[in-house]
């Protein structure tokens, strides 16, 4: 993006926040008239993005949810971020030498069941495995297809594990009644969040209860956390805006061909510049911000020797319930596309 635009869009911004209509309304002119010159069609397309999260503001425009055109769009970026891999070679790393293993799933807005037919396909590699249940917990309502279901049958066949996996419907994470999860001894019990947890932090304390339950009713021995890492949870507008124009110009150079993913990228855009109060539902923090409300209740931090060439510690077992499987975005997604950038975009933690 031009460095004119950039400064169209900031002006533009800081019009709207000062209460100045005839300013804001010039700058944008010089925005629209700036898009058009852009050499990339990203470009073009990020520009008009903020152009219209901002028209929204000025009108008092939040909106809160949106509509995608395709029920699979964050299946679909997440697979081509490779982070579907990265989860399951974390969750390979963890249980290792476990025989009864229990996943559980907390699931927004999509189809998180859909890794598991290709996670199953490296389950040689997780040693001693004779059973496996995967729990997913939904706040939308959805099932499993005909072929995905197949497909984790016939895995648990071929590399004969026992397999139980189900749907379990809540209202809120923050208040998961933990007796349908059927907790038993002897399972090693691990919990995967992909982009949960910056949707809660628009409602009061439930994130902090959610991890409170983890933490002491669930017996969890792993969590993984897959968010953004990014700086879009600021009070102040101006600075929000700011840091979401430059990370998104990023990501937009880095995706550029990933179509079904900017349609989820304009969502997010236009919900964090549009809105605000419980309208803003797209919060991401960045890593250290994670890591010390993780820490505070009581998670500890532990490296996967996967990424970075360490084993397990001998005393693995005895680490406090409710460890954070943690890396840098960085380092978690080397050799993607968008590393050049060195902006972390997505990072599991």
């Amino acid at each position: 993006m031009s460095e004119d635009a950039v400064d169209a869009l900031k002006k533009c911004a800081e019009a709207l926040q000062h209460g100045n209509p005839r300013v804001a309304n010039a700058e944008m002119g010089r925005v629209l008239f700036l898009a058009e010159k852009e050499t990339t069609t990203s470009t073009r397309k990020l520009i008009g993005y903020f152009a219209q999260a901002l028209a929204c503001r000025a009108y008092g425009l939040h909106p809160k949810y949106f509509s995608f055109p395709s029920p699979d769009w964050k299946y679909w970026l997440c697979r081509k971020c490779g982070l579907f891999t990265c989860v399951g070679a974390y969750i390979s790393d963890v249980v290792k030498g476990k025989c009864k293993v229990h996943v559980i799933e907390l699931v927004k807005h999509m189809d998180g069941y859909e890794q598991w037919a290709s996670i199953l396909d490296g389950v040689d590699d997780w040693g001693d495995l004779t059973h496996l249940r995967l729990s997913f917990l939904v706040q939308e309502k959805v099932e499993f297809s005909k072929e995905s279901e197949e497909k984790l049958i016939r895995s648990s066949i071929y590399y004969r594990i026992g397999l139980e996996y189900k749907i379990i419907a809540v209202n809120s994470f923050a208040d998961i009644d933990v007796s349908l999860l059927e907790m038993r001894d002897g399972e090693f019990v691990v919990v995967n969040c992909m982009f949960v947890f910056s949707k809660m932090l628009s409602e009061a304390l439930a994130l902090e209860k959610l991890l409170q339950r983890v933490r002491d009713v669930m017996r969890v021995d792993v969590m993984i956390v897959v968010e953004h890492d990014a700086n879009h949870n600021q009070s102040d507008f101006l600075l929000r805006f700011n840091e979401s124009l430059r990370y998104y110009s990023s990501v937009f150079e880095a995706y550029y061909s990933f179509n079904k993913s900017e349609q989820y990228f304009r969502y997010q855009i236009c919900n964090m510049v549009a809105c605000e109060g419980s309208n803003r539902v797209e919060r991401h923090q960045t890593w250290a911000q994670w890591k010390s409300l993780l820490i505070h209740y009581g998670f500890s931090i532990f490296n996967s020797h996967h990424f970075f060439g360490k084993r397990l510690p001998s005393n693995f077992p005895n680490f406090p319930r409710g460890i954070l499987f943690s890396s840098y975005a960085l380092s978690c997604l080397s050799n993607m596309q968008f590393e050049k950038h060195w902006i972390p975009h997505l990072g599991s933690s």
